[in-house]
């Protein structure tokens, strides 16, 4: 799965810690790539992937077998080694193409996840890998609200609000807490013991889409404290956490505007969290969603 955090600048990239699966997000370094072919191109590494965009325009290259695709406007086209390479590698570059064509009609991929209120309203839950954006939305859907992703929501700006759209994946939560959710008992044998966070497969209702409600960005902590957060300090974590928001190519403007059209319309919150929200979050967002 993807590298979430892709902010990118001409002839850099924003590249993950080897040391975190993709999904992780890892940490931060800068790092030249090395593909391009002009100076207003923008040049970017993505897991294992290498990539340059030019306007409306991406091809797509991974690194270790050479299967490519190629984004010509809102089209995908398969390189001559894609069918060769291995399942995972198509798989990585079908969905990186995939976050990529959503920018030509205005649907734009944030590392979040997104949970729906029983009586509707979107809210998504937002914040650096290991925040607690999974578990805390496996907390709201163990209590009856419904997911729009756990790792993955696309967001798009219309005449009448901000929608939130599923990207759906298997939800996942750490094993350990098997100790809180007791139906998690039993399932060793399905966690990824290669995952840091050994998170194992959960079920969770699930929806297309639904109307932009409200953002509530995490932060782990010692003790819980919800605080209104401004508009300009949300945007500033929801441009972090955008997927493939590139500064140089022509749908930037229009990923920007949705984010800010998200914050000015929306209330937004920041929780400082600890481990009694694994109980008390339905409550807590009871408050905010009201």
């Amino acid at each position: 799965t993807l590298f979430p955090y892709t902010t990118l600048v001409r002839s850099a990239a924003f590249v993950p810690n080897a040391a975190h699966g993709p999904r992780d997000g890892g940490s931060l370094t800068l790092a030249p790539c090395d593909i391009g072919r002009s100076a207003t191109d923008s040049y970017w590494c993505c897991g294992p992937i290498d990539g340059v965009t030019c306007g409306a325009d991406s091809h797509l290259v991974v690194r270790d077998c050479g299967a490519e695709i190629e984004l010509r406007g809102s089209r995908l086209r398969r390189g001559p080694s894609y069918q060769d390479a291995a399942p995972d590698a198509r798989r990585y570059l079908a969905r990186v193409g995939a976050m990529l064509r959503l920018r030509s009609v205005g649907r734009f991929h944030l590392h979040a996840a997104g949970v729906v209120k029983p009586n509707g309203g979107a809210w998504l839950l937002c914040g650096e890998s290991g925040s607690g954006k999974s578990t805390l939305a496996y907390v709201l859907a163990r209590s009856g609200w419904a997911v729009l992703g756990d790792d993955g929501v696309v967001v798009e700006a219309t005449a009448d609000g901000v929608t939130a759209h599923g990207w759906r994946e298997p939800m996942r939560v750490s094993i350990e807490l098997a100790r809180c959710f007791p139906e998690l008992r039993g399932r060793e044998s399905l966690a990824n013991w290669m995952d840091p966070r050994h998170r194992t497969p959960v079920s969770a209702p699930f929806v297309r889409r639904a109307r932009m409600a409200g953002v509530i960005v995490l932060e782990r902590g010692i003790s819980d404290r919800l605080t209104p957060l401004a508009p300009t300090a949300a945007l500033a974590t929801l441009i972090r956490q955008s997927t493939f928001l590139l500064l140089t190519d022509g749908h930037a403007q229009a990923h920007l505007s949705a984010l800010q059209a998200l914050v000015e319309s929306v209330p937004c919150y920041r929780l400082r969290h600890s481990e009694a929200q694994l109980e008390a979050f339905p409550t807590t967002m009871h408050t905010v969603a009201a």
